[in-house]
C-alpha cells in the first residue's frame, strides 16, 4: 500500500490581501536569487504563507501562469521545511521562462539557511543581553 502526501495549496498557505503583501514589502527582507526575487518576513502566522506577483509586463498569460505553477510546485515540496511563521512573496527576474521547480526548491533552501542564521544571531544577542 502506497501512502501519498497531499500537498494542496490551501488559502491558509497563501497571502490573500493587499495589506499582507504591503506588510512584507515594508517590514520584510529581500532575497535576490538567480531567476526569482523573494520578499520575506517572519510574522505571527501559524504556518508558512506564499504570494506570487507577476505583472503583464513579464509576458503572455501562458508564461505568467507557468511561472506561478513552477513556484507553487517548488514551494509545496519545501513547505514542511520552512519556518512556521515565514511569509513569502515571489517575483520573477530575467530568464524566468526557463525556471524549474528544482531551482525554486534550491532558492528556498538557501533562504531557509539564511533565516536560520538570522534566528541564531538574534537568539545569541538576546541571551547576551540577559546576562
Amino acid at each position: 500500500m502506497q501512502v501519498t502526501l497531499k500537498l494542496k495549496f490551501s488559502r491558509f498557505q497563501r497571502l490573500l490581501t493587499r495589506r499582507e503583501y504591503r506588510e512584507i514589502y515594508n517590514c520584510g527582507h529581500k532575497y535576490l536569487g538567480n531567476k526569482i526575487l523573494i520578499f520575506y518576513r517572519l510574522a505571527r502566522s501559524s504556518n508558512p504563507r506564499l504570494g506570487i506577483t507577476i505583472t503583464k509586463k513579464w509576458g503572455k498569460a501562458h508564461d505568467r501562469n507557468r511561472f506561478k505553477r513552477v513556484v507553487r510546485e517548488g514551494y509545496r515540496t519545501e513547505y514542511l521545511k520552512l519556518p512556521p511563521n515565514m511569509e513569502l512573496n515571489v517575483h520573477p527576474r530575467e530568464e524566468y521562462r526557463e525556471l524549474l521547480p528544482e531551482e525554486v526548491e534550491r532558492e528556498l533552501r538557501i533562504l531557509i539557511n539564511i533565516c536560520d542564521k538570522e534566528n541564531s544571531k538574534s537568539q545569541s544577542a538576546a541571551s547576551g543581553r540577559n546576562d
